[in-house]
C-alpha cells in the first residue's frame, strides 16, 4: 500500500521514482572493523612470517608446527585480501553475494586459521613447549576481529538481504 501510495504521488509529480529512495543497508560497525582489520592484518602477517623465519633459524621447531603453519600462513594470505575486499565491496556496495562470499571466507577458512596461531605450541625449549608472547597475543587480536566480523557481518547481511527485497518490490510495484 505504501509503495502504491508513493508511485501514485511520483507519477502527479511527473517524474520517476528511483529506487534509491529506501534506507541505506551498509553497517558501519562492519566497515569499521574492515577498516582497521586491513591495516593490523598486515601487521600480524608480516610479524608472523618473521617469527616463523626466526624461529626455524635460531630455535628447536616442533614438526607439526613446522608442516602446518607455512600451508596455513599460505592460505591466510591469498585468502585475507579476498575476504576484506568482498566485505569493502558487499558492504559499501550493498552488493548481497560479496557481502556473502566475505562472511563464509570468514568462517570457514580464517576462523580456523587464526585459531590454530593461538592454540600452537611451536617452540621446543627445555622440553617444554612454548609460544612467542606476541604470537598469542597478535593471534587474539586477531581473532577478535575476525569473530566480530563473523557477527556484525552476518546482521549486516541479514540486513542487506531484506533492503534487496524491498527494493525487488518496489521496482516490481514500480513495473506494474
Amino acid at each position: 500500500p505504501e509503495t502504491r501510495d508513493l508511485l501514485d504521488d511520483d507519477e502527479e509529480l511527473g517524474g520517476e521514482l528511483t529506487i534509491t529512495n529506501t534506507e541505506i543497508a551498509s553497517s558501519l560497525p562492519l566497515q569499521m572493523l574492515l577498516y582497521f582489520n586491513i591495516q593490523f592484518s598486515i601487521f600480524w602477517g608480516l610479524i608472523i612470517l618473521a617469527l616463523m623465519v626466526v624461529q626455524e633459524s635460531y630455535f628447536q621447531v616442533n614438526t607439526a608446527y613446522r608442516v602446518l603453519s607455512p600451508l596455513l600462513l599460505s592460505v591466510w594470505f591469498m585468502i585475507e585480501p579476498l575476504r576484506l575486499f568482498f566485505g569493502y565491496v558487499g558492504n559499501l556496495q550493498e552488493k548481497v553475494p560479496q557481502l556473502t562470499g566475505f562472511w563464509l571466507f570468514t568462517l570457514i577458512p580464517q576462523l580456523p586459521i587464526t585459531f590454530f596461531f593461538i592454540v600452537a605450541l611451536p617452540l621446543r625449549v627445555n622440553g617444554q613447549s612454548i609460544q612467542l608472547p606476541f604470537q598469542r597475543a597478535g593471534s587474539i587480536i586477531l581473532m577478535c576481529f575476525v569473530f566480530a566480523e563473523a557477527i556484525v557481518g552476518y546482521f549486516a547481511l541479514k540486513r542487506m538481504v531484506k533492503s534487496q527485497v524491498l527494493k525487488f518490490h518496489m521496482q516490481r510495484a514500480r513495473d506494474d
